[in-house]
């Protein structure tokens, strides 16, 4: 039997007051690509960051090809033969593929310092010949690349330092959809030539399509180990939350009401695209597109990031929306796609985070209400059962699940009548993902009115109302509540006339 190319043994971690890992025991074989999974704060990251040199273990031992390892830093890790590929890529985007490939190595330095420029792309080239990017010319400056050919890039990086073991952290939330096909064709290339991943992952088709087992971690403690093949999407979850999730999506307790909240008409995503749609009183409006078909668009039109024509109706009455600061003051909140980016800023506290867009509002004159904006930020961690010691806590330092809530809270203070919600579960885990689905029907049902835009087919059809379906910058089709499945909302979202027929 072959063995293991790593083994670690007894791994545990404290820092000031917590217990981050205790005694977890992990094995990695050579061509194998084994899924790491459990909810924020798990001890996934901590695990990770111990194999890859960020931190030294408090307890345990590691070893790589039988031979006990020490990383003193993540660059010792890749000279050892462990390489990691963040979320978030590393490149220098104004430096060519091959210069990002081969940046700060001493072997492509000759003679007083000067570069070998024709050996640093010939090897680079050939790297990334080697895992199916051959369309990539790494003369090219990295900023003129697609997303999966950065990502290609980050790989061939990695492989440059030889490794036995590439840890590949949430490796599709940057990807489109239709991208994410490409990198598991690259993954299997790498798998084919005994490379061993290390796949960290929340999104449970990914781990059922590509990994050949799974681990699951909970509170710092691993729960099991298993081949993929034994098993399921429900068992999964279960192991992670320590309990079963019987229904992730909350039955709607409450018809929505009749009354118009926001009507749109003809508003233009581009020279040639107008959509029309209304949205009313506790109502949620599932918005459902492929990248590319202006879904993001509309929500960015709404909020007054891109300017157009079209007429838009907020309570009956006409109003132009030509910034955020027009769409806040007409009672429309935004929670953006990507949090790290657009939703939070990470050094402020949770308190300073949520009171952020009502700081005119919770201010003395000049002088911020200090008292106001405690209890406004007490209110919102309440309501939204935002996990953290108090309010003074930095959201660096939260669960992804955490993270999202203090966005919503933020605009949520606002007091708003409408609220875009796009990829509300982006990052997060199974267990914040239910929380954050009881949260949204929640504020539906208290009336607020909610336009919900994500790429996650069971999310859309799990808690629209309404569900409509967008192709190249139209709205083609709606389905109710129930009437749809993923195969429809996939066909429509594809090619309007699918098996249902022409429109």
């Amino acid at each position: 039997m072959t063995r293991p190319v790593l083994t670690m043994e007894g791994i545990s971690k404290e820092f000031p007051g917590v217990k981050a890992l205790a005694d977890v025991d992990f094995e990695l074989y050579p061509g194998e690509v084994h899924a790491l999974m459990g909810e924020n704060g798990a001890g996934k990251s901590t695990l990770m960051k111990i194999l890859s040199g960020v931190y030294p273990p408090t307890g345990g031992t590691i070893r790589l090809k039988g031979t006990e390892a020490v990383f003193g830093s993540p660059l010792d890790a890749q000279r050892q033969g462990v390489s990691i590929i963040h979320q978030e890529f590393n490149l220098f985007t104004n430096l060519s593929a091959a210069e990002n490939i081969f940046i700060d190595r001493p072997e492509m330095a000759g003679r007083f310092g000067r570069i070998k420029w024709s050996r640093m792309v010939e090897e680079a080239q050939a790297l990334v010949d080697s895992i199916g990017g051959g369309d990539i010319d790494v003369r090219e400056e990295v900023r003129h690349l697609g997303v999966h050919s950065q990502q290609v890039v980050e790989i061939a990086k990695a492989l440059s330092f030889r490794a036995d073991v590439l840890i590949m952290d949430e490796p599709s939330a940057a990807l489109p959809e239709n991208e994410v096909k490409k990198m598991f064709e690259v993954i299997r290339r790498l798998r084919s030539q005994g490379v061993a991943i290390v796949y960290v992952s929340h999104r449970m088709k990914e781990i059922f399509e590509i990994a050949d087992k799974v681990t699951v971690l909970r509170d710092g403690r691993k729960v099991a180990t298993q081949p993929i093949g034994e098993v399921t999407e429900q068992s999964l979850i279960q192991m992670m939350v320590g309990k079963e999730v019987q229904q992730l999506y909350p039955v709607r307790k409450q018809p929505y009401g009749k009354e118009v909240v926001l009507k749109v008409k003809d508003l233009s995503l581009d020279a040639s695209h107008k959509i029309s749609f209304e949205l009313r009183k506790g109502e949620i409006v599932g918005l459902f597109g492929i990248p590319g078909s202006g879904s993001h668009t509309v929500a960015e039109r709404l909020f007054g990031l891109k300017r157009g024509t079209g007429e838009i109706e907020i309570n009956g009455r006409p109003v132009k929306i030509t910034s955020p600061s027009d769409a806040k003051a007409k009672k429309l909140a935004y929670v953006p796609p990507d949090r790290h980016r657009q939703g939070i800023i990470k050094p402020m506290s949770i308190r300073q985070n949520i009171s952020f867009t009502m700081l005119p509002e919770l201010s003395k004159g000049l002088v911020l209400d200090r008292n106001a904006i405690q209890r406004v930020s007490a209110e919102y961690m309440g309501k939204l059962r935002i996990k953290a010691p108090d309010d003074s806590q930095t959201v660096d330092f939260l669960s992804g699940g955490n993270q999202q809530k203090v966005v919503i809270g933020k605009w949520l203070a606002a007091h708003p009548d409408i609220l875009i919600l796009e990829e509300p579960t982006r990052g997060v885990d199974v267990g914040a993902k239910a929380e954050i689905y009881s949260i949204i029907h929640e504020l539906a049902r208290e009336g607020l009115s909610i336009l919900l835009i994500s790429s996650e087919m069971p999310e859309v059809i799990g808690l629209s109302d309404r569900v409509l379906v967008m192709y190249q910058g139209d709205i083609v089709h709606e389905f109710a509540h129930g009437e749809a499945d993923q195969e429809q909302l996939l066909q429509r979202a594809s090619h309007p006339r699918g098996k249902g027929g022409a429109l």
